[in-house]
């Protein structure tokens, strides 16, 4: 059986599509000011299958960014809330950074959120020139806030805010919906070195 350059070049496409197929897109890591560790994500993200049908919704995404020094236990973290609003037709975008600075913005196409995902958020504080870090990158189907709202609301209708808990069905519904696992999750290693 000849091996001919054609079948060579077939089988590697088949080996390594998989893996191109399932690759992570991969986020910027910028050092700043003050021993600052900021991520800039890519917009590739909001366009994976999952990601793109749950932030087109008009239910509030939530991405939770979680960094822990992989030396140290120190830690941080950021969330950034998209929703589209369908009544408007525009993007209302929420940014928590490490710090607790907030900032919120109606974006008016999808090329103006895809400009301001691109933006860094602020998420570690390292205490060294530089900083080893295991990221996580959490996708909730959910705010933060529309969560607890909607877990009192289903409480109140339910009589879980009495004490002995309330109906079953009512306590299942809370564990399966507001607890629900992120979309996607997403995990990257990176290191940053402060000049």
């Amino acid at each position: 059986m000849e091996v001919t350059a054609t079948r060579v070049s077939a089988l590697l496409v088949a080996l390594l599509l998989p893996a191109f197929a399932f690759a992570q897109p991969r986020p910027s890591f910028v050092a700043q000011p003050g021993r600052t560790v900021a991520v800039s994500l890519p917009s590739s993200l909001l366009d994976e299958r999952e990601v793109k049908k749950q932030i087109s919704s008009g239910l509030t995404t939530t991405f939770l960014l979680s960094a822990q020094a992989r030396e140290s236990d120190r830690r941080g973290a950021a969330r950034v809330e998209v929703r589209f609003d369908l009544w408007d037709e525009v993007w209302l975008v929420r940014r928590i950074e490490f710090d607790g600075k907030e900032e919120r913005q109606r974006l008016a196409s999808r090329d103006a959120l895809d400009k301001w995902w691109r933006v860094p958020v602020r998420l570690f504080a390292a205490n060294a020139d530089r900083v080893a870090l295991r990221v996580t990158l959490s996708v909730l189907p959910f705010s933060i806030a529309e969560g607890e709202d909607a877990r009192q609301w289903i409480a109140k209708s339910g009589g879980l805010g009495t004490p002995g808990g309330g109906s079953p069905l009512v306590t299942a519904l809370i564990g399966t919906t507001l607890d629900a696992k992120p979309i996607r999750a997403y995990h990257w290693n990176a290191e940053v070195a402060f000049r």
